[in-house]
């Protein structure tokens, strides 16, 4: 099966930073966020390219940044839009316990120097690169009828089939799966 991957366009968090109660939108809540307008560009520039010709379906994750990037493409396309809770971006805490930006970024920097892997003594516990891959696959099981999938997703569960250290904003990768 051939996935093409693209990552997510840019997000504006800056709503819900400014709102009445941002601490109310740590965690999973960041996902609410939209694009940009320039996001939004990006994704309508990403979308008019000709390789998502070859795809029966396009597959987001559940997130918004991610869905709002999808609905630019399969609309080019006249895709059908498929949406999979398990496409979702990796997740800096596993326990609930890390509420800020700063602890997530923590969490982010760990898994780099530990190569993906979580330290038996890890003062936080995060999705390793393994269970985000298995994640992954596991649910990519549900589109095995499909020759060509598009998958708009995000940097980190990409980064498991592709070696790229930085992954733009709608960038494209094909993958045999």
């Amino acid at each position: 099966m051939k996935v093409i991957f693209v990552r997510h366009s840019e997000p504006d968090y800056s709503m819900l930073d400014q709102c009445e109660a941002p601490w109310e939108y740590r965690g999973f809540g960041r996902d609410l966020a939209p694009l940009t307008k320039h996001g939004r560009y990006l994704a309508q520039e990403a979308a008019k390219n000709p390789l998502f010709a070859q795809a029966q379906v396009l597959v987001s994750s559940s997130v918004t940044r991610a869905l709002e990037t999808a609905t630019y493409i399969a609309c080019h396309h006249n895709l059908p839009l498929l949406v999979e809770p398990f496409f979702h971006e990796w997740r800096p805490d596993l326990d609930g316990m890390n509420d800020s930006a700063e602890e997530a970024n923590k969490a982010y920097r760990l898994f780099w120097e530990n190569k993906g892997e979580l330290a038996v003594d890890s003062p936080m516990r995060y999705e390793t690169a393994e269970q985000v891959r298995i994640r992954f696959l596991k649910a990519l099981e549900n589109y095995r009828q499909y020759d060509t999938v598009v998958i708009v997703c995000h940097g980190m569960l990409i980064r498991q089939f592709v070696y790229k250290e930085t992954i733009a904003y709608c960038e494209l990768f094909e993958v045999e799966l």
